[in-house]
């Protein structure tokens, strides 16, 4: 999600590093804490333990062009002819400080290895075809090597000699992945752990069957680990390893993470597994550290149960029972009894060898609810604020729905009570109404991530996305479907309320990403489809009501698959406004070309002043995938506006006044202060203007690649909440960069 977390205590406490595209490898130089390594699209290098970062490959000077491109706003670089970098890989692979030759660094990027001697001034380079998977060397047995691992091949480099020698790995075991080596404890024998998978027998969505393989003389000779546990002998069928991983000095102790082990039972359904096996013995034997599952294996399926060994914050009470894929699992290097895992929802410790886990993400507060302790991976849409309650906050989330905090957002607790389990995903929005205590609607869907293209490409989209609308008395601590006439297939996105209609029937609008408009009159008992002069798709994401009741919605560019099939057709964004309540839309002229709208803003202080924030350049492979983009004809680059346009007579026409490069989500009017808009992007910036959106500053102190939507205190008018599409929520005073 492009963020980084650095912890200096064992993990009671994070700070976030942000990097464009975000990190893909670190190394630690193991003879000076002080000194990191970063890899992502460049590599970066920390004297100060991560609190300040510099580029040293490619040198800054050698950049030519740096741009975002695509559907998620990907930073890309162009270097000189005369720089090693190589933009067809375009992020670092694997880095390995060497422990023993002071100053000698090697990373890789696809194919390509990099080594320098002298702290990265200077670099050489070679290109083995394979992409490489691992890079390993120590200060003992293989102090004069370095091992590179490729899907088929250990190549060993001579430091000394400056030369490559190929060992072909067995044939049983090719395609081979997640390499994993080490010295035992004490000791200087090493050892080499790998996995395979058949690719013939492939699940959906795994790694395929897997096998363990092992070597103990420098990857020589391996051999396939045949313990019953670790091949899951009794039910005779391979299960799903997705990574395995020792602890760097004391290589016996390692552990293997699956996502799909198979137990057979009486009945024709088996059960479904997951989780972590470790190993003290060099993968002799092996027992299960972290057990969850024993369900149908689907996601958000709740027929299993939880991990019993933890000491977990609030995400074993939300999910445990369903099947949460386990992510990685990090080792401390001189220890395996220490050990740090990572899944859809958390991050978890143990001490004692997997025998137990703690919680490192969150902390439980006394009265049941639980502070952030700045280790925040997760996509946020809006904050909501209660109009009876100043203390009373919401958070409309991804993945883990409505969270809300009675104190002012000091501590939070997830709400999902009564929301349909095939809903609970995504909650993208939700209104608090305005005279009537404790009443809140809000808006769910099982698809999350609109307006982001990847979510439409199959053709089947529209029949498996479930949502719709809730509706809460008790100020959203309980809900209840409020969707006569919408249907529970409704993913929707978006929801707004006429504060003109009278409270006891109020009038609300909804947007359904895989349907169009809807509107109730009657509090959201009962809803009528309100689509007349909609044209192709509707895709409708955003809704926004003016001040004197103009009604304008955001549809996002999808694919058309026409006969349900995939095909290169799609359906351009388009933006809507209607004048009599939704009963009729007009589709509004904001450029000849394509559009990709992402949100719409009107002004209170002049309802014909309207903002709209767009998407730039995406690829058409963004919006039909890749594989069809490449047998139709090939890939292609679509060009459309981004950043900011603006009207000031009703969005009759428009003027834009961003930079049209900029992938801008949201743009916010201050209600408070006239003249101050906000806008924020997935550019790794957000901004302010003072002068209605005439020129633009950058916010200080914010700095995520993915942004949201910049949200006003209405408790504390100086600051802002920012929503980020993976760093939760930041908050804090809106200052601006004067240079």
């Amino acid at each position: 999600m492009t963020g980084s977390y650095l912890t200096k205590n064992g993990g009671k406490t994070y700070n976030q590093i942000n990097i464009d595209n975000g990190a893909s490898a670190f190394a630690y130089d193991p003879n000076d804490k002080n000194t990191v390594y970063m890899g992502s699209v460049v590599l970066n290098k920390s004297t100060d333990g991560g609190t300040t970062w510099k580029q040293i490959f490619p040198l800054p000077e050698e950049i030519e062009i740096s741009e975002y491109t695509g559907d998620h706003a990907n930073f890309n670089i162009t270097t000189s002819a005369n720089s090693l970098y190589d933009d067809r890989f375009g992020r670092i692979g694997a880095i390995r400080v060497d422990p023993v030759n002071k100053g000698s660094i090697y990373f890789s990027m696809g194919p390509l290895f990099f080594y320098s001697s002298d702290d990265g001034n200077t670099w050489k380079k070679e290109n083995f075809i394979q992409e490489i998977q691992y890079l390993y060397t120590n200060s003992s047995s293989a102090k004069n090597h370095v091992y590179i691992a490729t899907d088929n091949t250990i190549i060993v480099f001579d430091k000394t000699a400056q030369t490559f020698t190929r060992k072909e790995l067995p044939k049983e075991m090719l395609p081979a992945f997640s390499f994993s080596a080490g010295t035992v404890a004490n000791g200087d024998d090493m050892l080499f752990y790998a996995l395979h998978h058949d690719i013939n027998q492939v699940i959906d969505g795994e790694f395929g069957y897997s096998e363990v393989w092992f070597s103990e003389d420098h990857g020589e000779t391996w051999k396939q680990l045949q313990d019953s546990v670790v091949t899951n002998l009794h039910s005779g069928i391979k299960p799903s390893y997705s990574m395995i991983s020792c602890a760097e000095y004391d290589a016996e102790q390692v552990y293997l993470v699956t996502n799909r082990y198979e137990e057979q039972t009486d009945s024709e359904r088996p059960l479904y597994w997951y989780g972590a096996l470790k190993s003290n013995n060099k993968g002799g034997s092996w027992k299960w550290v972290w057990k969850g599952g024993g369900g149908s294996g689907q996601y958000g399926v709740k027929d299993g149960v939880g991990v019993e060994n933890l000491n977990d914050a609030w995400v074993e009470a939300a999910f445990g029972g369903e099947y949460v894929r386990l992510l990685d699992v990090g080792i401390y290097p001189t220890d395996g009894n220490i050990a740090v895992v990572t899944d859809w929802y958390r991050v978890m410790k143990t001490v004692d060898g997997g025998e137990t886990w703690n919680a490192i993400y969150s902390n439980e507060q006394a009265d049941g609810t639980f502070a952030s302790n700045g280790l925040d991976v997760t996509t946020a849409y809006g904050v909501h604020f209660d109009p009876f309650n100043s203390q009373h906050i919401a958070i409309s989330y991804t993945d883990i729905g409505y969270h809300h905090s009675f104190n002012g957002g000091k501590s939070w607790k997830r709400s999902t009570d009564g929301v349909p389990n095939e809903w609970v995903n995504t909650c993208y929005w939700i209104v608090f109404d305005p005279e009537v205590k404790d009443k809140v609607w809000s808006v769910w869907s099982s698809l999350h991530d609109f307006p982001r293209g990847k979510m439409t490409r199959n053709p089947l989209w529209k029949k498996y996305g479930k949502g719709g609308v809730c509706v809460s008395t008790d100020g959203g601590r309980t809900w209840k479907p409020s969707n006569d006439g919408i249907g529970f297939d409704s993913p929707t996105t978006s929801i707004v309320l006429d504060p003109s209609s009278p409270p006891d029937n109020r009038v609300l609008y909804a947007s359904v990403y895989n349907k169009g408009v809807f509107k109730s009159i009657d509090g959201g008992h009962s809803w009528a489809l309100k689509n007349k002069g909609i044209d192709g798709s509707t895709a409708a994401f955003e809704l926004t009501l003016s001040t004197n009741g103009d009604l304008f919605l955001v549809i996002s560019p999808t694919p058309i698959h026409k006969e349900a099939k995939k095909g290169r057709g799609f359906y351009t964004g388009a933006v809507y406004k209607s004048t009599d309540g939704a009963e009729t839309w007009k589709e509004l002229k904001v450029t000849d070309g394509l559009l990709f709208p992402s949100g719409i803003e009107v002004d209170p202080e002049n309802p014909n002043r309207v903002y709209l924030a767009s998407w730039s350049d995406i690829r058409l492979s963004d919006l039909i995938g890749g594989d069809i983009a490449r047998t139709t004809g090939g890939n292609e680059n679509l060009e459309m506006p981004g950043g900011i346009a603006m009207s000031e007579d009703g969005g009759e026409t428009w003027t834009q006044i961003f930079d049209e490069n900029q992938y801008v989500y949201d743009v916010t009017v201050d209600p408070y202060i006239p003249g101050r808009v906000y806008c924020n992007t997935f550019n790794k910036v957000a901004y302010r203007s003072d002068d209605y959106g005439r020129t633009w500053k950058k916010l200080e102190g914010y700095d995520f690649h993915w942004g949201h939507r910049i949200i006003v205190d209405q408790n504390d008018r100086e600051k802002t909440f920012i929503t980020t599409y993976g760093s939760s929520v930041w908050h804090g005073t809106p200052l601006v960069k004067n240079n």
